[in-house]
């Protein structure tokens, strides 16, 4: 499963691997900003795109917007699952109101039934 993360702060690939999560099913890979991010989402074909609320130059939410207006226009196919994480609430149900599919708390990512999915037995 691939996963595309825009994240600033928090390295998410150390933070799910002291949950320990077993990610041998997974690849990972994360942003540190949002410049060019419909693009860098188009190119990476994420299954699950985490997104964060708090992050440059345009925050995780905007980045949500343009996904979903280039999904509009068949200019992208969108993820599977588009998550919000923020370390705040209020940021978080903006992402379901806007068309994410989950929001959490970044800090409990472990909760996540995505790290559930294409386990191996």
């Amino acid at each position: 499963m691939r996963i595309l993360v825009f994240e600033d702060t928090y390295d998410i690939l150390e933070m799910v691997t002291n949950f320990d999560i077993n990610l041998d099913n997974f690849e990972i890979k994360q942003y540190w900003d949002t410049n060019n991010s419909t693009t860098r989402i188009k190119e990476y074909s994420p299954d699950v795109l985490l997104l964060d609320y708090y992050i440059n130059p345009i925050n995780g939410l905007q980045v949500l917007q343009e996904l979903n207006l280039a999904v509009s226009k068949n200019q992208i196919e969108r993820p599977s699952k588009v998550i919000g994480i923020s370390s705040s609430s209020t940021a978080n149900s903006r992402f379901l109101q806007f068309g994410a599919d989950d929001s959490i708390i970044k800090f409990e990512l472990n909760k996540l039934d995505i790290w559930d999915a294409k386990q191996s037995p």
